[in-house]
């Protein structure tokens, strides 16, 4: 990859835009990407720094926020390893792997390639948290990613765990975190705002994904509570900005809040079954 030339992009957004923009990038083939909101830096081949000029992709983050762009100086793969270092969480570390283990913790070793999802967001610590003060059952990941919250369910005792994603590259990733820490989750491509797919039952299910695709699981499994039919009895919602909150809450009808967790401006919500909810 030395005799590949980059550019190193960085773009200033604000809170309410991070959605679309993760979504921009993830169509632009970003080699490695770090965020300290509101800013987000990421590096592009000159190649396809220059495709994403003809395309419009460019502009596009320009109508988001304020984008800069500059030759990177040096490999942006050794200022990107400076960015991402091991992240405790819910007595589990996430590490790169030219990071050492951290005793007394189940070990989780991720490396990102061009997916989203290191463990360092504030997002993937709160589900962290969170599933560690669960109680063990079968778990579905929605919106995988890297895998990270689904190898970590695994390192807490989840079984089996099943993970999905729409992103093609980010499943070949995961598929090769898992075998970097000898797991093996059920992997399998999908979106969860297609309304004909069937998911994998859970006893519990994690979606740390975008409002949109929140908001059509929670229409998927109001509808199987509503009828009877298999449904998760917890579920766990990150990635909200204090707008959405409602928002997603409401959408999983028959649900209940059962814990709320804040940093910053990120959000993550519990919600168990209701006992009052019609086919509980």
């Amino acid at each position: 990859m030395s005799a590949v030339s980059f550019k190193r992009c960085t773009l200033e957004i604000a809170a309410d835009r991070y959605d679309e923009a993760v979504a921009a990038l993830l169509d632009m083939g970003v080699v490695g990407w770090q965020e300290r909101l509101p800013t987000v830096t990421f590096w592009l081949s000159d190649d396809a720094y220059a495709a994403a000029q003809r395309d419009g992709a460019i502009d596009h983050l320009r109508g988001l926020g304020r984008v800069f762009v500059e030759t990177e100086v040096g490999g942006w793969e050794e200022q990107w390893r400076t960015f991402h270092h091991p992240v405790t969480a819910g007595g589990v570390t996430v590490r790169p792997p030219w990071s050492a283990p951290t005793p007394g913790t189940l070990d989780v070793i991720i490396d990102v390639g061009m997916a989203f999802g290191t463990g360092s967001h504030a997002t993937t610590r709160q589900c962290l948290t969170v599933l560690a003060d669960l109680t063990p059952g079968s778990l579905l990941d929605a919106g995988t990613g890297t895998g990270v919250l689904a190898l970590a369910a695994m390192r807490l005792g989840f079984a089996p765990v099943f993970a999905f994603d729409n992103d093609p590259e980010a499943l070949v990733i995961a598929e090769e975190n898992a075998r970097r820490n000898g797991l093996r989750p059920l992997l399998f491509g999908a979106d969860v705002t297609d309304a004909a797919l069937e998911l994998p039952h859970a006893d519990t299910v994690v979606a740390n994904i975008t409002l949109k695709p929140l908001v059509a699981l929670g229409a998927r499994y109001s509808a199987a509570l509503a009828a009877g039919h298999e449904h998760p009895r917890t579920i766990v919602l990150a990635g909200l900005l204090e707008e959405q909150l409602a928002p997603a809450v409401a959408a999983f009808v028959g649900y209940r809040q059962r814990r709320t967790a804040s940093e910053g401006e990120w959000h993550c919500v519990v919600l168990e079954e209701s006992p009052f909810a019609p086919g509980s």
